[in-house]
C-alpha cells in the first residue's frame, strides 16, 4: 500500500521550528488544550498519530496515550521522538482499530481524516473505542482557508502529501458523525506567508474576514448530541 508520508517523516517535524510553523502550532495547540479543558485523565487513543507531536505535546493534560499509526516511516519517527513519554504505539489504519469497544476516555484526530481512505469508517471507530460518556476532539484543516488553497495546489503538482488530501468543514464533519459537536472552535486567522509579528497578522485575518486554517471540535460518545 502507498505511503504518502513515507519520503517526508524524517523531516515532517522541522516545519515546528520554523517561525510561522510554531506560531500555527501554538494556536492549534491552545484551541485543542481549550477543548480539552476539564476532561478527564486516563487513556487516549491518538487514531493517525504521525510523528508524534500532539501526542507529545498533550500526554501531560490527557493522561497515557496509545498512538496509532499505519504509516512505518512516521511511526519509527514517532516512537523515536516520544522516548520516555506515557505513549505507547500501535501499528494499525484508523479504519480498522485493533482495540476493543468503549476501552478508551477520549480519541482524538488531528489533522487525520484528510489523508484515510473512509473518514467515515475512522470516525465510526473512534466513536467504538471511547466509553459512553467520554470524548471525541477532532482538528482539521478547513476547506474554506487560504492554507488549503495553497495545500490542493501543492496536490495538483503531484506533491504529497497533498496529492492525497482532502478537506473538511466542520457541517460535513457532523455529517459524518451523525451529530453536530457539544463545542467547536476555529484558530490560525494569519494566512500562510504571514511574517511576525504573527499576533497583527492574526488581527488582520479576522478583520479581512479570511476563513481560519484550524478548526478542533469536541463530541460526546453515546450521547445524542
Amino acid at each position: 500500500m502507498r505511503d504518502p508520508f513515507a519520503a517526508v517523516a524524517g523531516a515532517y517535524e522541522a516545519w515546528y521550528e520554523t517561525p510561522l510553523g510554531a506560531h500555527a502550532d501554538a494556536q492549534e495547540l491552545t484551541l485543542l488544550r481549550r477543548l480539552l479543558a476539564g476532561e478527564h485523565r486516563g487513556t487516549v487513543v491518538e487514531i493517525g498519530a504521525g510523528t508524534g507531536h500532539v501526542s507529545r505535546a498533550l500526554a501531560g493534560d490527557v493522561g497515557r496515550i496509545v498512538a496509532i499509526e499505519p504509516s512505518p516511516a512516521m511511526r519509527a519517527e514517532g516512537a523515536r521522538r516520544s522516548a520516555g513519554y506515557p505513549i505507547v504505539w500501535v501499528a494499525a489504519a484508523g479504519e480498522r482499530l485493533p482495540l476493543r469497544d468503549g476501552a478508551f476516555d477520549g480519541a482524538l484526530m488531528v489533522a487525520v481524516l484528510e489523508f484515510v481512505d473512509d473518514p467515515l469508517q475512522v470516525m465510526r471507530e473512534a466513536f467504538r473505542v471511547v466509553r459512553a460518556g467520554g470524548w471525541v476532539v477532532v482538528g482539521w484543516l478547513d476547506a474554506r482557508a487560504s492554507w488549503t488553497a495553497l495545500y490542493r495546489a501543492e496536490g495538483d503538482r503531484g506533491v504529497e502529501p497533498w496529492a492525497s488530501a482532502r478537506f473538511f468543514t466542520l457541517e460535513r464533519l457532523s455529517e459524518l458523525a451523525g451529530r453536530p459537536p457539544e463545542a467547536a472552535d476555529y484558530a490560525l486567522w494569519a494566512g500562510p506567508f504571514a511574517e511576525p509579528p504573527f499576533e497583527q497578522a492574526e488581527a488582520a485575518g479576522r478583520r479581512a474576514g479570511h476563513p481560519p486554517a484550524f478548526g478542533a471540535a469536541r463530541w460526546r460518545a453515546g450521547s445524542a448530541g
